[in-house]
């Protein structure tokens, strides 16, 4: 699976080495994504994007982002983003937004966010944002029952 400029549809190994391909879907303990595009990623081990990105991301131990992205992201272990972004992070490990990193929402007993990273929403504000939107649609369906 590692020739070069060669396009695949799906990937499944024990570990996954993934360079310089558009991928469907990756499943395999441990995935490492390098100037390649994925759709969905599934991982028993971690996962590591350099210079690349994909979809939907689940995962049972830790993820590394450095110039890439990726779709929402849940994770067992720890998640670091450098030069990149995610849309959503839920990680039982701890969550570490680095400079020039982005990510919408995070959810994490532990995050840190570095010189030049930005959270749109962090877990005390997501969970607010969300009570805040769940009485609002409450209030406004018994005033409509009325």
């Amino acid at each position: 699976m590692d020739e070069p400029g060669r396009s695949a549809t799906d990937a499944s190994e024990s570990d996954s080495d993934v360079s310089r391909k558009l991928v469907g879907i990756v499943k395999a303990h441990d995935v490492r994504l390098t100037g390649s595009a994925a759709g969905v990623v599934a991982a028993g081990g971690s996962l590591s994007i350099h210079n690349g990105g994909c979809g939907p991301v689940l995962t049972n131990g830790d993820v590394t982002i450095t110039n890439g992205g990726c779709g929402p992201l849940i994770a067992k272990g720890n998640v670091s983003i450098e030069k990149g972004g995610t849309q959503a992070v839920i990680a039982a490990g701890g969550a570490t937004i680095g400079r020039n990193a982005f990510v919408g929402v995070v959810a994490s007993p532990n995050v840190t966010i570095e010189d030049g990273g930005r959270v749109l929403l962090d877990s005390p504000k997501a969970i607010a944002v969300g009570a805040g939107v769940g009485l609002g649609v409450a209030l406004l369906t018994r005033l409509l029952k009325r």
